[in-house]
């Protein structure tokens, strides 16, 4: 969920193209005005496309396309790209986002997805852009979105200093003890990412120089914000996505950095970032990894007072659990092991904690998994569930998802089935939203696989509605490629085509061939089916050229190749097709991880 002041950045500078999408509409003829309105609400939906649209609006004419490029001058797709470009121009030019994070809240995958969309439309690099948006900007002393503390921290300084005239220095006091009361105040504290006065005061007298670059101003900036945020105990939700705002705005090589001068007397900061990097691991598994590498080190930087000895050793266990598993999923086994092994040795001096033992063990069993120990995962499982119980916790769904997934990698679809029909028993309203996300998309993916098409199909909306709710657009992708094998497999292969297309443009956007492959490996099936032998050779002939420019596993290429060559020779099969299929697997498993 995005932050209430990114969220109000991103409002204010799609105003014109809303305004514009609004006209558009009023003057378009009436079977076109709910393509427009859906536009207007979903602009910057990530898997926003021409097929979710016509979809979603029930639109089944393949000429609708033209009348839209002759009611407003271009087609759907381009007319999308448009609105999302001029708004990238005014967040480009008028804020100080970081590129990624326009990116991402106009709706790419990635920043390299979109630095090739502005590059195309706009002829520049959004860096160029930006640069000539803002010398432009310093003529014309054109307002910003986001406003930047700076301003207000120089003030502050220069009052403190003495600089400011006496009657300027007066009305800053009044302000400051309205606005941001000291901590022992009635109201609580300090507020809007300034510091209270004898925090101000601390960090001038301790030599911090406000008046040398920009760039020092504004990492004082940030630690201030950031001490401001983590002075208390706990965090709660507007302050977590404040912290984790703040620290987005910078690499991970200035967010280690900026750690390393902060000092916080609570785990706060560490519970935020460890949970941070499951979320962000499951779009970016390398960003993951960094994120709870990013949380080992915030305790290196807690008071050491706060915390007793085996405190931070439970602590570190937990961090060092976390580092093994953000490693597991982006293929590190190695680093993964050794993480582990970490974390049992501080599990070692942190004392008896069942939960915390229980939670290790879970985390362990995808590491074994992964390298083929199926009957060792289910023992940590196992070990897990035990200790859970021990310490009085109700794992059930987890654990239980967590079986099915290993049964589900060692090749026994219906035992995974039963496992997952169970979990589905233990489901209530405060079952956390990924994991039911995770139980449905898994279940919809052992019906699909087993036949049973119908089941699958009367789970796809409640899953799609979790995905809205609690996934990102990979996961709207996943199921959108799900639905399509539904539909081959009920013979409605007009429909099973669309969906499996539109999944392959998809997971290219996502930069993430080897998905994209195995999508063309169903469509495949479909072709062979249908015996479209012309549309087989070009999906052939696409495949091998890109997998080599990739430099893709040995075995991916030698696979293919095989298909290709079955391909030409009228002599492919889907035992080809398959054989092909469990050698890409060997990468990318097939089940979501909860």
């Amino acid at each position: 969920m995005l932050a209430g002041h990114m969220q109000r950045i991103l409002e204010t500078a799609a105003t014109e193209s809303l305004e514009r999408i609004r006209r558009d509409q009023a003057g378009a003829p009436q079977r076109l005005k709910p393509l427009l309105a859906y536009i207007e609400e979903n602009l910057f939906d990530p898997s926003l496309d021409v097929n979710q649209l016509k979809r979603n609006c029930g639109v089944r004419d393949n000429s609708v396309p033209i009348q839209f490029h002759s009611a407003v001058g271009r087609p759907p797709h381009g007319y999308i790209e448009d609105r999302r470009m001029e708004t990238a121009c005014r967040l480009l030019g008028e804020s100080n986002l970081k590129i990624w994070q326009i990116a991402e809240l106009l709706g790419y995958s990635s920043i390299q997805v979109f630095s090739r969309a502005f590059s195309r439309w706009s002829g520049q690099r959004p860096t160029a852009y930006r640069k000539k948006a803002r010398q432009r900007t310093e003529t014309e002393a054109a307002p910003v979105l986001e406003e930047s503390l700076t301003a207000r921290t120089e003030k502050l300084r220069r009052a403190l200093a003495g600089e400011l005239a006496v009657e300027e220095a007066n009305d800053l006091i009044t302000q400051l003890r309205q606005m941001y009361p000291e901590p022992d105040s009635p109201n609580g504290g300090i507020a809007h990412g300034l510091p209270s006065r004898s925090a101000a005061v601390s960090h001038v007298e301790s030599g911090a120089s406000l008046a040398g670059a920009e760039d020092e101003a504004d990492v004082w900036e940030t630690k201030t914000q950031l001490e401001i945020l983590l002075h208390g105990d706990d965090l709660d939700e507007e302050q977590q996505d404040e912290v984790w705002t703040i620290l987005q705005r910078h690499s991970w090589r200035e967010q280690s950095s900026l750690l390393r001068d902060l000092r916080v007397t609570s785990p706060a900061l560490f519970h935020l970032l460890r949970m941070r990097s499951r979320l962000v691991g499951r779009d970016d598994p390398r960003r993951g990894v960094q994120v709870a590498d990013l949380a080992l080190k915030s305790l290196d930087i807690i008071d050491t007072t706060a915390l007793d000895r085996e405190e931070l050793a439970i602590l570190k266990a937990q961090g060092w659990a976390w580092l093994g598993s953000a490693r597991t999923l982006a293929g590190d086994l190695r680093g993964a092991e050794q993480a582990f092994a970490t974390a049992d040795r501080f599990l070692d001096l942190g004392g008896d904690d069942p939960s915390i033992r229980a939670d290790v063990a879970l985390f362990k069993a995808p590491l074994v998994r992964s390298q083929g120990h199926f009957d060792q995962a289910m023992e940590l499982i196992d070990e897990a569930e035990r200790l859970y119980a021990e310490a009085g916790a109700d794992m059930q769904t987890s654990l239980l998802v967590a079986r099915a997934t290993v049964r589900y990698e060692e090749g026994e679809a219906e035992q995974s089935i039963e496992f997952l029909e169970k979990a589905l028993e233990t489901v209530d309203e405060g079952t956390d939203g990924y994991l039911r996300l995770s139980l449905y998309h898994n279940l919809v993916t052992c019906y699909a696989e087993t036949g049973r098409y119908s089941q699958a199909l009367e789970l796809l909306p409640t899953a799609r509605k979790l995905s809205a709710e609690h996934g990102r657009g990979y996961n709207r992708v996943r199921l959108r490629w799900l639905e399509g094998l539904i539909l081959r497999g009920r013979g409605q292969f007009d429909q099973a085509e669309a969906a499996l297309l539109e999944a392959r443009e998809a997971f290219a956007r996502y930069e993430t061939p080897l998905i994209a492959c195995l999508v063309s490996l169903d469509l495949a099936a479909l072709f062979l089916r249908q015996g479209r032998w012309k549309e087989l050779a070009r999906l052939s002939g696409s495949l091998v050229p890109m997998f080599s420019a990739l430099e893709a596993h040995r075995e991916v290429l030698v696979s293919l190749k095989m298909f290709q060559k079955a391909v030409e020779e009228n002599t492919l099969s889907s035992v080809v097709i398959e054989q092909a299929r469990r050698t890409i697997q060997q990468s990318q498993k097939g089940l979501q991880r909860a």
